[in-house]
């Protein structure tokens, strides 16, 4: 690698100088590996709180590709504070010597990343800043510091964090690339671990697997999106639909996305039914029924939406009793509305298939849908 470019504030050759730093990136990128790195060049202290993140885990991969992004800046422009991570304030004032993390991060951190295929399980494939709404809000304090008031809820960490972006920020040149390189191979290694353990989700499963006992020990909405699209793909892709849905993100901006559903079945180039999955900690209530009415006028060839709820009891609960029997629900458009239990669906799909075949169906879903948990891949592997 030559040396450090300097730092150019002449902004006609801002797209030049950022297209350099892309393909040092990019090089860097494919050439480090974890045969290749010296791991004892990290710095020890900020090595130690590395080692703190939970890299791959629930809550804590949206924010990692920031923390990619803070150890190149460090290492090309080592002048320069990584912790002034907005490049305006809250009232859009520029901030002195800031820059935004942000387009960095969805600029160069992630598109490299995604072209090595790092972004599952170790960091968004979007933007570490989409998924970390507490680190945008904290603009205000113009530098992100290590001695804020922790009152906004995160899962992931938010002082370690900002305590290893600070500690990038001490470090000299030489210093953060190592700990840039250090972070390439935590990402190829959970890259190569989910490989290996995809191949083993595609393996066929054993006639004795229990879905529901799996279901009902497992904490994981992925999972229950997975179990429902496996029991809708046997009992209709026979019938020429198409399953569309399973790579999707299940989140609540479905419908700021124009989605049907979590899930959804075709048939010709049109949408016939929309699926949408509550796992055991979601109930339905109003909204949900206004959602599911704005979706259906969205889509004119829809001829049932459903709720596929995970917990068995809540397609008898009084609140959805209260909704079957009310005018809204029983007249124009909502009479395409309908509920029924993850347990009930597989009983449907146990009356064509064997449970071996949905479960087998189940893990091939596990092993493409994006935002499952590891440790829910790592249990079904063991019970497959």
């Amino acid at each position: 690698m030559k040396g450090i470019p300097k730092m150019n504030f002449n902004y006609s050759n801002d797209k030049e100088e950022k297209m350099n730093t892309r393909e040092q990136i990019d090089k860097l990128v494919k050439e480090t590996t974890v045969e290749n790195f010296d791991v004892t060049s990290v710095p020890k202290k900020i090595a130690a709180n590395l080692k703190k993140w939970k890299w791959g885990s629930y809550g804590w991969v949206s924010p990692a590709s920031l923390i990619v992004t803070a150890a190149w800046r460090k290492y090309f422009y080592p002048n320069l504070d990584c912790c002034k991570i907005w490049a305006k304030d809250e009232i859009n004032n520029p901030i002195e010597g800031g820059y935004s993390i942000r387009s960095e991060d969805e600029s160069i951190t992630i598109p490299i990343f995604a072209k090595y295929d790092l972004c599952n399980g170790f960091c968004s494939p979007n933007s570490g800043m989409q998924g970390s709404r507490a680190i945008e809000k904290m603009r205000n304090y113009k530098r992100l510091n290590t001695d804020f008031d922790t009152a906004q809820r995160t899962v992931f960490d938010l002082k370690l964090f900002a305590l290893i972006l600070n500690q990038i920020n001490d470090l000299n040149a030489d210093s953060a690339l190592n700990v840039f390189k250090y972070l390439i191979t935590v990402a190829k290694e959970i890259r190569d671990k989910r490989i290996k353990t995809n191949v083993a989700l595609n393996q066929t499963v054993s006639d004795d697997f229990s879905i529901i006992n799996f279901l009902s020990n497992t904490a994981d909405p992925e999972l229950t999106k997975c179990v429902v699209a496996a029991c809708y793909e046997v009992l209709f892709t026979p019938h020429g639909f198409n399953l569309e849905g399973v790579e999707d993100y299940k989140t609540a901006a479905d419908a700021r996305a124009q989605k049907p559903g979590d899930l959804s079945l075709s048939k010709n180039g049109k949408t016939i039914i929309a699926i949408e999955v509550k796992d055991k900690t979601q109930s339905i209530d109003w909204n949900n029924i206004d959602r599911a009415k704005k979706i259906i006028n969205s889509n004119p060839d829809l001829e049932n939406f459903v709720f596929a709820l995970e917990n068995r009891e809540s397609t008898v609960s009084s609140s959805i009793q209260d909704m079957l029997h009310s005018n809204q629900l029983n007249s124009g458009i909502a009479d395409k509305i309908s509920f029924i239990s993850v347990h009930d669906l597989l009983l449907l799909a146990k009356s064509v298939t064997t449970e071996s075949e949905i479960a087998t169906k189940t893990g091939k879903y596990l092993a493409i849908v994006p935002a499952i948990k590891p440790e829910t891949k790592e249990a079904w592997i063991k019970l497959q």
